[in-house]
């Protein structure tokens, strides 16, 4: 009679793959607040082909232009901050005065680099009313005349955009001898990963805020390291700094910080704000009728969010413990639109832990890695907005 031996390399519980994703259900909220906002409202972790990752931004075409230098009365040239969304018998109104006057040319900038060419609305000579530097023109829709030929043709442009996803890896490590004492065993392996798990959450929720994104070669002998790219890096030219407003953060100046996010396609009610510390205080110290929690809120954010209604819209409102005092981000608020944020990740490599790793010749310790990628990919910044500063 024969006797079959078999031999294992593992001899502790079996290794497990868990998706991070679902793990940080498990957590409380507060510790993972940038993170579950940007997946709930984002629709979930979408997958990119690389760790640079590029996609296109389409916006409406400009409706809204700056005067870039004085133009006198009769002006034929005006020049402008963007002539190129000025195209040929486009009605231009200057509201201030309740002025109009026709694009000359097919598109702005084709007679004269960084001008447009207009008539008069009587259909010859220029302007009626003197512009000056900084004046707002608004451009209309285009003015057929009878039996005219149809305009030239022009189509709004895409802009490609590119940021950075990261890799990440930590581990924890328990022997079988702590395995075995009646002090640790499965209850400390389960809390120490709980604890790890926490850990790295926080981490990550840094790194969504302040990491700037790139690719390094230098420090590892030219492999490539990468760093993702941070919301405070994508709107570094749509920050506004409290310590220049007077008066503090008032309902009145939530509204007015919160307006100019509105201008394009969006409303008030597409946003979220992610409160700091100093901002969380001055909402709190609101007229209570000002402030409200937002019915089923918690199924649509992962939390409970609540509503701050103010003279442009209402707004959601979630409190971040993270921007702190004791971490220096105490006056730090953010202004997100719900449709152009979202988390993402290289395909194929998700962010997941690795339970029970082994050695083959290493039977006393198992190891747990806490792996994947992350990025997270924020289009259309002018929907958005970081006010920092708040006092």
């Amino acid at each position: 009679m024969s006797t079959t031996v078999q031999r294992v390399d593992q001899i502790l519980e079996g290794q497990q793959i868990i998706e991070m994703k679902d793990y940080a259900n498990r957590l409380d909220f507060t510790q993972r607040v940038l993170d579950t906002i940007t997946r709930e409202i984002g629709g979930g972790i979408q997958n990119v082909g690389r760790m640079e990752f590029k996609w296109r931004n389409r916006r409406l075409a400009t409706i809204v232009d700056t005067v870039m230098a004085d133009a006198s009365v009769g002006a034929t040239s005006i020049q402008v901050a963007n002539p190129t969304a000025f195209h040929r018998d486009q009605q231009v109104y200057y509201a201030a005065t309740e002025d109009m006057f026709y694009v000359d040319e097919d598109t702005g900038g084709d007679t004269n680099t960084g001008y447009v060419k207009v008539r008069g609305k009587g259909g010859s000579g220029g302007i009626t009313t003197a512009l000056t530097a900084g004046d707002m023109l608004l451009i209309g829709p285009e003015s057929h005349a009878e039996a005219e030929g149809i305009p030239p043709a022009f189509a709004n442009v895409e802009e490609e955009e590119n940021a950075f996803a990261f890799q990440f890896d930590e581990t924890i490590k328990l022997s079988d001898i702590l395995m075995a004492e009646e002090v640790y065993g499965i209850p400390e392996l389960q809390q120490q990963r709980k604890d790890k798990f926490i850990e790295q959450m926080k981490r990550m929720n840094i790194a969504m805020y302040k990491s700037i994104g790139g690719r390094e070669t230098v420090s590892a002998s030219g492999a490539r390291r990468h760093a993702m790219t941070g919301i405070n890096e994508y709107l570094e030219g749509f920050t506004d700094d409290m310590s220049l407003i007077p008066g503090g953060l008032t309902l009145t100046t939530i509204g007015e910080l919160v307006r100019p996010t509105t201008l394009w396609n969006e409303t008030a009610e597409q946003k979220c704000i992610i409160l700091g510390q100093n901002a969380q205080s001055g909402i709190s110290a609101l007229p209570a009728q000002a402030l409200r929690a937002q019915s089923g809120s918690a199924l649509k954010w992962g939390s409970k969010v609540k509503m701050l209604s103010t003279a442009f819209g209402d707004l959601n409102l979630t409190y971040d413990p993270l921007l702190s005092e004791e971490n220096g981000m105490a006056g730090e608020m953010y202004v997100l639109s719900t449709g152009n944020i979202e988390q993402v990740q290289l395909r194929t490599l998700p962010a997941v832990f690795k339970s029970n790793i082994q050695n083959s010749t290493d039977i006393h310790n198992q190891i747990d890695a806490y792996t994947g990628t992350r990025g997270i990919r924020m289009g259309l910044l002018e929907q958005s907005r970081r006010i920092k500063n708040i006092g």
